[in-house]
């Protein structure tokens, strides 16, 4: 009976410890997820009661403004004043929000933080002040910063709170909205007291019960008693968390977003709330005794990332994750959190799936990042620099990167500077009237102003900038277009227009711009002063008023085909009207000036004052009447002196030649016959007679042979200047066979040519190679090669050569190098060769160096007439 009492005793009291720890559990996880929901509850209430403040004030602002506006009061500062009265006077009657509710209102005055509104906790009318630096006061630094949210952070009294902020901008303050954090915890930790005093009270009531008894009637009563108020403890116990039950539930049913489902340490369902009905599409009577896997099989998800994220729940506590469905498995995005539920002693005992159906947010934050995208696409594709200011405190916070190059800084250096850092220190004044004047009256600016470049340049640009309002704060939007080449070009342009002014005005002929009708629009004053009218005179008047009417139906005419496009210009020479009625005589250019469509403007007229040309010519053809008179009275008198050079030549080849022939014949019988008869002295003399006999019958004769070359016309006909060689080397054939010569030539071409004179050309050339010879054999060789639309021909030879100095003068008539006792000849040959080639269209040259021969070349045109002229 003892051993059954023992054991039983303890088997009741284990199954009370038992029931006690499960109690405890619920009650835990219940004031666990109260708490969070309260806190996020409490969190929402903070964030929208700080925003509406904000909002209600700025609205407050922006009315008294307007209003002190149409009373004549602009100051920023009047309407703060009036501002901070209305509402000092409303915050008399707000008592705040539970037990240490405070909303409060600050701004910053230097380097401290002062806030403007009667403190709850401190019972003070006076403003109080902190500094901008110290760590208390923290939510009211970043809404002064121009911040929004809400954080969890020590106030003005050292006190750490829930707290949200918002920027009021339009009046520079700042709201914050809070409440202890220990009046957050204070429900849930006096609950849990509550839950662990009945639970230890049941343990310790139980165990008491059955270890006291003494006899076994005793213990028998004491156990009946102690079984009935056991149990009658027990029933108020789990009617009490039965109470709490279905109060954590209906909070959990009515007062969060969240999806909640609770299991064991199986994963086995035991709770099932009314939104994971609706996200997880399953009623809780069907889910409840399901394992939690069976969720995740049903959205799709991995097994293995269901094991991963229970090793995390007990490595970590908790584990998150997201559950992105298809579009065919309804396309949603389920983002979770796993946290495990320990028992007493720290055990993990089952585990809480919190879930919460984000598609929408997660659409509107994509849509967002595809916006900002856009935006910076938009701004980074621009041609032009964009610079986006904050208006209230003119720091730029957005740029692109043309923004950078045009400023020659990095981005990240741009962003943060004042706008004011932008322009020339001389000119921020005025710029900042600029932007007062246009910007903030909602007018807009457009104009140009200069920006310093980072290397001190100062570039010109042209800016448009306006305000935008984003709803939580004003911005300037600036668009920078770097004008440096346009002014560049403009400045260029207004130099040409000069130029051209000048040019216009100051020209020596006559400009006039004229309409296609005929109405003079611009005249210079050359042409004025060719007219005889002034220009105020001319724009009254037409070309054809001025023009002379027998010139008048031509001129006409000739404008009309230009403008037809038949001409692109003329010019003509006409009569024109003076003002005073004398008739001027002018030289006029017409062309067509055209706009950018390529229609006609105007004509572009430029006259010349040819009045005493006019008057040259007139004389000019009297002298030349004269002149062809006195050329025809020449001809004849040339003529005439032909015909008696031709006389010449027959009397000096006829009449005089008979006599020399005598006087030779008799002087050479002289010779013959009485040769050694006489003294030596006598031979001597008559050596001399019959020499100068012979010498003048071979001048003679080249001389009419010079003479018959330029007054008698030759045949011209194909003729082979192989063959004319031939013919000269005949001729010379004796001198060759006394010289011993060598002859050579490479093929000749065919030409028009007269074939004697070519033949004497060749003759006489070589001649001279076979007279003028050196210490060696002499060599002469012949070649022609082939030029542009003419044959070169050359005749070089080893002779004794020439110097520079006489290359010209040995083509000329009767002069000789050398003395007739050196070398005979007459001075005529090379002469004749110049006469005949310079006939034949061509010339003659020759290349020489003393003692190293010669290189006569003569150029012939491939094509003559048949007669040389």
């Amino acid at each position: 009976m003892i051993i059954s009492f023992k054991t039983e005793s303890i088997r009741i009291a284990l199954l009370i410890s038992i029931m006690a720890v499960v109690g405890l559990i619920m009650s835990g996880i219940s004031i666990a997820i109260l708490y969070e929901t309260s806190f996020n509850q409490t969190r929402l209430r903070l964030l929208e009661t700080a925003r509406s403040r904000a909002r209600l004030m700025e609205a407050i602002a922006k009315y008294d403004r307007e209003h002190l506006r149409q009373h004549g009061q602009t100051s920023i500062d009047d309407v703060v004043k009036e501002v901070l009265k209305q509402i000092r006077e409303a915050h008399k009657n707000f008592v705040g929000f539970g037990t240490t509710g405070e909303f409060t209102l600050g701004r910053l005055e230097g380097d401290q933080i002062v806030f403007l509104l009667r403190h709850r906790h401190l019972d003070q009318d006076l403003p109080l002040s902190i500094p901008m630096k110290s760590k208390l006061g923290e939510p009211m630094r970043q809404a002064l910063l121009g911040r929004s949210g809400i954080l969890i952070g020590l106030d003005y009294r050292n006190v750490m709170t829930l707290a949200a902020y918002e920027p009021v901008a339009i009046l520079n303050m700042g709201v914050v909205a809070k409440i202890d954090m220990t009046e957050i915890r204070a429900p849930f930790i006096r609950a849990g007291v509550i839950v662990l005093g009945i639970g230890m009270l049941v343990i310790a009531l139980g165990t008491a019960l059955f270890f006291k008894v003494g006899t076994p009637l005793a213990q028998q009563l004491a156990e009946t008693a102690a079984l009935r108020k056991s149990r009658q403890e027990l029933a108020e116990a789990q009617e009490a968390l039965q109470e709490k039950a279905v109060y954590l539930d209906n909070v959990l049913r009515t007062s969060t977003d969240l999806a909640i489902v609770a299991t064991d340490i199986r994963f086995v369902v035991k709770y099932f709330n009314p939104v994971a009905e609706l996200l997880f599409g399953q009623p809780a009577e069907r889910m409840l005794g399901r394992t939690i896997e069976s969720i995740h099989a049903d959205l799709g998800v991995d097994p293995k990332r269901f094991e991963i994220g229970i090793a995390n729940v007990q490595n970590q506590g908790e584990h998150r994750y997201v559950i992105a469905q298809s579009r065919e498995e309804g396309g949603r995005i389920i983002d979770s959190r796993v946290s495990g539920i320990l028992d007493r002693n720290g055990k993990l005992s089952g585990f809480v799936l919190m879930s919460r159906d984000v598609t929408r947010s997660k659409a509107a934050e994509e849509a967002l990042i595809r916006s900002e995208r856009q935006y910076r696409l938009l701004i980074e594709s621009a041609n032009d620099a964009i610079l986006i200011a904050d208006a209230q405190t003119g720091i730029i916070i957005e740029a692109n990167t043309m923004a950078g190059e045009l400023l020659g800084r990095p981005l990240s250096e741009v962003i943060g500077m004042h706008q004011s850092e932008l322009h020339p220190p001389e000119e921020v004044q005025r710029y900042r009237e600029l932007f007062r004047e246009h910007v903030e009256k909602g007018r807009g600016l457009l104009s140009d102003i200069l920006v310093v470049h980072r290397d001190g340049s100062r570039i010109p640009v042209e800016i448009r900038a306006g305000v935008t309002d984003l709803g939580d704060r004003k911005v300037i939007q600036g668009i920078f277009r770097d004008i440096s080449e346009r002014q560049a070009l403009e400045k260029a342009i207004q130099i040409e227009r000069i130029k051209f002014q000048a040019t216009f005005e100051q020209a020596a002929v006559g400009i006039a711009h004229v309409s296609q009708e005929g109405r003079f629009l611009l005249v210079n004053n050359r042409f004025c002063e060719v007219i005889g009218y002034t220009c105020t005179e001319l724009e009254t008047k037409s070309f054809q008023e001025i023009t002379h009417p027998g010139d008048l139906e031509a001129n006409v005419n000739q404008v009309r085909r230009m403008l037809r496009r038949e001409i692109s210009r003329f010019s003509t020479e006409k009569r024109c009207f003076r003002k005073n009625g004398a008739i001027v005589w002018v030289l006029l250019t017409v062309s067509l000036m055209y706009d950018q469509d390529g229609s006609v403007q105007c004509l572009v007229a430029s006259i010349e004052d040819i009045s005493e040309r006019k008057q040259l010519e007139a004389s000019l053809q009297s002298m030349n009447i004269d002149l062809e008179r006195k050329i025809a009275d020449r001809t004849r008198a040339l003529e005439r002196s032909n015909q008696d050079l031709q006389q010449f030549a027959y009397v000096a080849s006829h009449d005089l030649q008979e006599p020399l022939r005598l006087i030779s014949g008799y002087v050479q019988l002289l010779e013959k016959r009485y040769k050694g008869q006489l003294d030596a002295q006598a031979d001597k003399y008559i050596a001399y007679t019959v020499d100068g006999a012979r010498h003048m019958q071979n001048l003679i004769s080249n001389l009419l042979t010079y003479s018959r070359v330029g007054t008698e016309v030759g045949e011209v006909v194909d003729v082979d200047l192989n063959q004319a060689v031939q013919r000269a080397q005949s001729n010379l054939m004796h001198r060759i066979r006394e010289t011993g010569a060598q002859i050579s030539s490479t093929p000749l071409p065919t030409i028009r040519v007269d074939a004697v004179q070519m033949a004497q050309v060749f003759q006489n050339l070589m001649g001279n190679a076979l007279k003028f010879i050196g210490e060696g054999i002499p060599t002469i060789h012949i070649s022609a090669v082939r030029g542009d639309g003419e044959w070169i021909v050359s005749v070089r030879d080893n002779g004794i050569g020439i110097e520079a100095g006489h290359r010209e003068r040995i083509f000329m008539l009767f002069q000789k190098l050398h003395s007739r006792a050196r070398y005979d000849g007459t001075g005529i040959g090379l002469a004749l060769c110049k006469r005949i080639v310079e006939r034949h269209g061509g010339h003659i040259w020759v290349t020489s160096e003393p003692g190293q021969g010669s290189d006569f070349q003569f150029s012939l045109p491939d094509r003559l007439p048949s007669t040389v002229l």
